[in-house]
C-alpha cells in the first residue's frame, strides 16, 4: 500500500477538494488520475485535460 504522506507530488488540504489528496499546487484529484486509467486513458490523455496536474511528470 503507498503511503501518500510520503509522495512529495500529492498533497491535502481540507481546504481544497474537501480534502482529498491532490496534485500539489493544484485542484486535481489524485482520484482522477486513476479512474481515467481504468477507463482506458493514457498519462499523456490525463495530462492534455488535466495541465495542472503536471506534478507526476
Amino acid at each position: 500500500m503507498l503511503v501518500w504522506t510520503t509522495c512529495p507530488a500529492v498533497e491535502r488540504s481540507s481546504e481544497k477538494i474537501s480534502g482529498a489528496w491532490a496534485f500539489r499546487g493544484s485542484r486535481v484529484p489524485v482520484k482522477a488520475l486513476f479512474e481515467n486509467l481504468e477507463s482506458g486513458a493514457t498519462i499523456d490523455d490525463f495530462l492534455s485535460w488535466f495541465p495542472e496536474s503536471g506534478a507526476i511528470r
